[in-house]
């Protein structure tokens, strides 16, 4: 696995919209805010022309993305490239990603979440180059800082880091405010009700609805990848808004092309979407993917979109434990 270098203070930060961009006044406020709060920790930050654009759920076409994205990639003095936000969109800038560009140029941390993790993935799964699943940028608009935007820095930072559940998530965040409510108990839950689980696996994962649409493509070499590791996967997914009927569609589609063929264990994390459809449930959509693989499966995490959520590198080595509805995730960069 191909680690890039480690951030340190005075970097420049890359900033693109991968997915969506802003697309109001209260949008590019937080964008503002989150540039100072990189500046107030000691990093200096660089935006593409697409950031402050946004029409019909992207931020620009699909080629443009692409190369305000290798834009920064090519940059030797930037070391990470956040993404703005997500979206729905991403994987149509897939296609205009120069490869031979890709592979050439020094490594940089690319991180972001929802629709963006689709690029993140695949960096990672065609190019065997450690990517972040987490906040994107505009989080750090958000105050107090909370913990899990440190968790974020200390991966970027360091070899090894030990993320603990927290106590309260946010089930019901308000519109365009700039604070965090953590009010509901945090409670992670065993699929096949274990009391501990400990995994141990290569990590990999992201957005289900994101990740899923590439399955089939000439740009999906995931089965490839997983096989490559002999100490097997543990792959985490963040189920953004698939209702239990389309969650198992997706689920069938990874399994049919063998994604969780050499898998440890699956971790799946807090979901707004609805979770039955008439006498069908999402623990039934989970059931029916999972009871024939035979590997521990929890859910309720703190990953994605409810927040707290965990940042997780793909291509690390991580060891999950799961007791009495809490965990913790380590993760290596080995």
């Amino acid at each position: 696995m191909i680690y890039p270098e480690k951030i340190e203070k005075d970097d420049l930060i890359g900033i693109t919209a991968t997915s969506m961009g802003c697309i109001s006044k209260f949008d590019i406020k937080k964008l503002e805010l989150a540039k100072l709060k990189l500046k107030e920790l000691g990093f200096s930050s660089l935006e593409t022309p697409n950031v402050k654009s946004n029409k019909k759920f992207v931020s620009s076409a699909g080629i443009k993305r692409a190369k305000e994205f290798l834009s920064l990639w090519k940059r030797n003095d930037i070391k990470l490239i956040m993404q703005l936000r997500g979206g729905e969109f991403l994987m149509e800038m897939i296609p205009y990603l120069d490869r031979n560009l890709l592979g050439k140029c020094s490594p940089k941390w690319v991180t972001g979440y929802s629709d963006s993790s689709l690029l993140n993935f695949y960096l990672t799964t065609n190019f065997n180059i450690a990517t972040l699943t987490g906040p994107n940028i505009r989080e750090y608009a958000m105050k107090p800082f909370a913990t899990f935007l440190n968790y974020q820095l200390e991966l970027l930072q360091n070899d090894i880091v030990l993320q603990n559940s927290f106590d309260f998530y946010e089930d019901d965040p308000l519109k365009e405010s700039l604070e965090y409510h953590f009010t509901k108990p945090v409670c992670y839950k065993s699929l096949y009700n274990a009391e501990k689980i400990i995994i141990k696996g290569r990590l990999i994962g992201g957005c289900l609805e994101a990740i899923s649409s590439i399955i089939g493509t000439k740009y999906d070499v995931t089965e490839e990848f997983c096989k490559s590791f002999p100490e097997g996967m543990l792959w985490y997914l963040d189920i953004y808004d698939a209702n239990p009927l389309t969650l198992t569609r997706q689920l069938w589609q990874m399994k049919e092309a063998n994604w969780f063929s050499n898998t440890n264990g699956v971790i799946i994390g807090r979901t707004k979407a609805i979770k039955e459809v008439l006498d069908y449930t999402y623990l039934d959509s989970l059931h029916k993917t999972f009871d024939s693989l035979n590997i521990p499966v929890i859910y309720d995490i703190d990953i994605g979109h409810v927040m707290p959520s965990f940042s997780i590198i793909n291509g690390s080595v991580g060891t999950f434990i799961y007791e009495n509805g809490k965990g913790s995730l380590k993760q290596e960069k080995i």
